[in-house]
């Protein structure tokens, strides 16, 4: 049986790596909300979350913040994405809401969370979901209202205002509000223009926003062009007086109206700026005292804030302390999601993987052997083995300390994740590296180097470039060189403290690719590999 057969859902569709906020395609939406994995850290922070969220639906509350923290790649923006989905309730994604995925899949067990799920979304919400960075202007972090002026930014554009121009967005609104928007857009589309397309050029339409103001006999003209040039001075708003505006919209929708500002990055953004930080938390604060529970601030941020932020601790815990609701996640249950989203495998397959593990249990236990290491983990049983083919438990593991290691020897940039998001994606990737080869065959651990290849930097992938194009190394010129494999092998562990020993037994464990694999003359093709890479200088023996 062919290895791409053994998946329930086809091993080369597109999964997204790293999950980017703003990104919101309804086929996205769909294939997201299908596959979300609800770990069992997950499932308690749902609980958590909608616990609180609950008080401000049937009652009032002024705790409306939430803080989600974790490493790179623990799923924070993925989580924040996915409770964006959830709250906005009469959005419908494939054809149903979001929620209806958590109750159809049996994805929450627990009755009471799904009673306050649905609770939620049946609430009419107005999810405004940001990257906070891509959203604010160039110059704005200098000012110290500079995340305020993100917020009224994105609250613009969710009523469909120009949120670019807060002057135009107040116009917008006061016509909103008089109840002649409309007749305003279908002047203004007199001139030839339309209104949405027009607006952004504001500077080269003046006149015809005067022509249109005095024709609807809204404004007269001195008053018009006053406040043409006002709108193009500088805006000044205090973090009372957008609550108070939140306040408003909310009041006037009536029904229990809900507004939900999702921030992903807000740690990042802030970085060591006690301005910034002081603005966030007056924000939080202003809002849960203006609307009491009806609008709510949820953010995500790096855990070890510290380290990226240079800030001092307790500045930051301070700011924590407005955020009453903390959420953190870890990717410790990482190998569950991967095996429910990426591994899980047809009946067919169940049976035939059951057999072969029957047949080749102990001399693949005898081949799969380290020496003087921490604990490798290898198969428990014929349901783990079932669960994880064509992959080795101990991969799991190791390719995390790998990742950790890579970002921190500065092997590449931030946008290495670190848990679950990328992780995802390398399993996934060495999965269809294989996808042609019939079952026994397993995934050497060489291999996830060319999945991670792309987020390497220059230095650490020219040595693979050049050993490739080496004859001594690769007299073949091929791209399946043994040796170069061996030398990915070392370069992966080569920081890896939990991986001390990279000694010719080690190696060659790592790089087993068949269950029917012949150890011994393995061995001795990883000696020989071991010489030339010696001989090159690529490697150094060391005692």
């Amino acid at each position: 049986m062919l290895i791409k057969d053994m998946f329930k859902k086809p091993i080369d569709r597109d999964i997204k790596g790293v999950i980017v906020v703003g990104e919101g395609e309804d086929s996205n939406a769909k294939q997201e909300l299908e596959e979300y994995v609800v770990t069992r850290e997950l499932s308690k922070h749902f609980r958590e979350f909608f616990d609180n969220y609950k008080k401000g639906i049937v009652g009032e509350t002024t705790k409306t913040g939430v803080w989600i923290s974790g490493f790179f790649g623990s799923g924070k923006s993925h989580f924040l994405k996915i409770l964006s989905y959830l709250l906005d309730g009469q959005k419908l994604i494939g054809g149903k809401r979001a929620v209806d995925y958590f109750i159809d899949d049996h994805k929450i067990e627990d009755a009471m969370v799904l009673a306050d799920m649905k609770l939620a979304a049946d609430t009419p919400t107005d999810v405004v979901l940001f990257n906070i960075d891509s959203k604010s202007e160039q110059t704005g972090k200098q000012s110290k209202d500079a995340i305020v002026t993100v917020f009224l930014k994105v609250f613009n554009e969710m009523q469909g205002f120009y949120g670019s121009m807060p002057y135009v967005a107040d116009l917008e609104r006061q016509l909103s509000e008089d109840g002649r928007y409309n007749e305003f857009k279908q002047e203004f589309a007199a001139t030839g223009k339309s209104w949405e397309d027009s607006r952004r050029k504001f500077d080269f339409i003046q006149d015809d926003i005067v022509d249109v103001l005095v024709d609807m006999d809204y404004m007269s003209e001195p008053a018009a062009r006053n406040w043409c040039e006002k709108a193009a001075e500088p805006y000044q708003i205090s973090i009372e007086n957008f609550a108070r505006m939140v306040r408003e919209y909310i009041e006037k929708k009536g029904h229990n109206h809900h507004v939900c500002f999702l921030v992903d990055e807000v740690g990042q953004y802030i970085g060591d700026d006690s301005r910034l930080m002081l603005n966030l938390q007056t924000i939080r604060e202003e809002l849960g005292k203006e609307c009491k529970g009806k609008a709510w601030v949820i953010v995500t941020s790096q855990q070890d804030v510290d380290s990226i932020t240079q800030v001092k601790g307790n500045d930051f815990s301070k700011i924590q302390g407005r955020f009453d609701t903390r959420l953190s996640l870890s990717s410790a249950n990482v190998d569950e999601v991967i095996k429910k989203r990426i591994l899980a495998k047809t009946d067919t397959a169940d049976q035939t993987l059951r057999v072969l593990y029957e047949q080749k249990a102990t001399p693949l236990k005898n081949k799969l052997k380290f020496e003087d290491l921490p604990e490798m983990k290898l198969y428990d049983d014929t349901r783990d083995f079932v669960d994880v083919y064509p992959f080795i438990p101990y991969q799991f593991k190791l390719l995390g300390s790998v990742l950790t290691s890579i970002r921190q020897y500065g092997a590449s940039g931030k946008h290495l994740s670190e848990g679950e998001r990328s992780m995802l994606a390398l399993f996934k990737e060495s999965a269809e590296a294989l996808q042609n080869k019939s079952d026994g065959a397993l995934v050497p651990f060489s291999l996830f180097y060319d999945a991670l290849d792309e987020f390497l930097d220059a230095a650490h992938r020219r040595v693979i470039m050049q050993a490739l194009d080496n004859k001594n190394i690769n007299p073949d010129g091929g791209d399946d060189c043994f040796a170069v494999s061996v030398l990915k092998a070392l370069f992966l562990v080569k920081y890896v403290k939990e991986f001390q020993k990279a000694t010719v037994t080690n190696l060659t464990t790592l790089l087993i690719s068949d269950m029917d694999e012949d150890r011994l003359a393995l061995t001795q093709k990883v000696q020989d590999a071991l010489d030339v890479l010696i001989h090159e200088t690529l490697v150094q023996k060391n005692g």
